[in-house]
């Protein structure tokens, strides 16, 4: 019988040579923590395996595990907890998406976490083992459980898209294991509607990559923030830095600033129908609402990227430069700080206004950008009331997408990535088509409409 639970799926029978010393090993250093996460968007007891208080005193032993057809678990390395829940595995070299497990002395899994690769020659650092990664790891072996024979997970991709709040929420009012794999199987859905949607989305931008691509230029990205979060330090600095080299890698893969917000809206747009549909029930209300805030933390992000680029290659004045800086900062500050999804999308409003479509257009970041005034505003007015108009289009065609696809028991994750992606496409089509009535500003009409897609079209589906 098929199961999905992390604790079920695991596998007795023991790779050959494990524990002997045959063939080449490295050595994988980590530790378990009592901890929600390190995380921030922008976090059960008993039969549930989500790490948090406790865990450290509980666990007596650390596994390492390939992932395999159905989510079946291989071991491949093993060893006990040390003092300070410290450990160290001899972990076959070249092994890719690992699951590393604590478990109790009846071997219960009560904490887990994802290592992305062990390369030959050199150590590995795992990330610590709490309740975020506890999370990750579940729902991780949930998408390999679903996903169909030549479909891929991107590991690195779960572990943006999921944090500390989620995996708080996500133990929140789930009294039994079957409660909360349900929660599990629901975010599993999303994520993976969110990796097809980006995949999509990238397609219609000309960009032909693969979740196998962007995974293996993840990896060092991965590597990094693991040896940041093991020391402890800088937690803050050290998803700065995660996101700029998953955006670096996204760029490897030949998807540019524009190329990647697009795919981003897709992706977010998928996952969060998904989570809105899969997790309607009263009690599982406020793992929606962190998912949603989570979202929009890497919406924001990616927005925040794409318009500085935009402006940086238009050659923009300085003033509009620090005007979308000081936008960007500000939509980051209030979903950080938000505490529901209307918060969220109420930041993403107040960006939305201050870019492009606020009353005043001389006032905005395209404002400045394109030097706007009383005698040439009604040309930039007409495009951004097109935009707006493109815009509600778009949430009608997101709707539409959603009710077709997912429902309270299921989703077809695939049919909702592609109805995603098809809608981001016309409105980004109707949205560039504006250059044209930007014309009079030359070569800043092109620029223009990349200013106009980042302000509107954000987090359509947050309220």
């Amino acid at each position: 019988m098929k199961t999905t639970t992390l604790r079920n799926l695991w596998a007795a029978v023991v790779v050959l040579g494990l524990g002997t010393g045959c063939g080449n090993t490295v050595q994988v250093k980590g530790r378990v923590t009592d901890g929600e996460g390190t995380q921030s968007q922008g976090l059960v007891s008993g039969a549930i395996p989500l790490g948090g208080s406790g865990t450290v005193s509980a666990a007596t032993q650390v596994r390492a595990s390939t992932v395999g057809q159905d989510g079946k678990l291989t071991m491949v390395a093993e060893g006990k907890l040390e003092a300070q829940g410290q450990y160290t595995l001899d972990v076959p070299a070249g092994e890719e998406r690992l699951v590393l497990q604590a478990v109790d002395a009846s071997g219960q899994v009560v904490a887990s976490a994802l290592l992305e690769a062990t390369s030959e020659g050199s150590d590995a650092v795992a990330p610590p083992m709490d309740g975020e990664s506890s999370l990750e790891a579940e729902i991780y072996a949930q998408m390999m459980a679903d996903r169909a024979q030549a479909e891929t997970v991107d590991m690195v991709d779960v572990r943006a898209r999921i944090n500390a709040n989620m995996a708080a929420a996500a133990r929140q009012g789930a009294s039994t294991n079957d409660a909360f794999q349900a929660r599990v199987k629901a975010l599993a859905d999303a994520v993976r509607s969110a990796q097809k949607a980006e995949l999509e989305m990238y397609a219609k931008a000309g960009v032909q990559t693969s979740q196998e691509a962007l995974f293996t230029q993840e990896v060092a990205a991965a590597a990094a923030l693991n040896v940041a979060l093991d020391a402890g330090t800088g937690v803050e600095q050290a998803y700065e830095k995660f996101h700029a080299d998953l955006r670096a890698a996204a760029e490897r893969v030949g998807a540019k600033a524009q190329e990647q917000a697009q795919g981003e809206r897709a992706a977010s747009a998928s996952f969060r129908a998904t989570v809105k549909a899969r997790l309607s029930s009263e009690d599982a209300k406020p793992l929606a609402d962190a998912a949603l805030r989570a979202s929009a933390g890497l919406e924001a992000r990616t927005s925040e990227a794409t318009l500085k680029a935009v402006l940086e290659a238009a050659g923009a004045a300085d003033a509009a430069k620090q005007q979308a800086a000081t936008a960007s900062t500000s939509l980051r500050s209030q979903v950080r700080a938000s505490t529901t999804a209307a918060a969220a999308a109420q930041a993403f409003a107040n960006f939305g206004a201050s870019v492009a479509t606020g009353a005043d257009v001389k006032t905005t970041v395209l404002g400045q950008y394109l030097g706007v005034s009383v005698a040439n505003q009604l040309a930039v007015s007409a495009a951004v009331q097109a935009t707006v108009t493109a815009a509600a289009t778009l949430d009608a065609s997101l709707d539409a997408a959603a009710s077709t696809t997912v429902t309270s028991g299921g989703a077809d994750v695939t049919l909702l990535a592609t109805k995603t992606a098809e809608a981001y496409h016309a409105y980004s089509t109707a949205v560039r088509a504006q250059a044209s009535v930007l014309s009079a500003f030359g070569a800043r009409a092109t620029p223009a409409v990349e200013v106009l897609l980042v302000a509107e079209g954000s987090f359509q589906m947050g309220q």
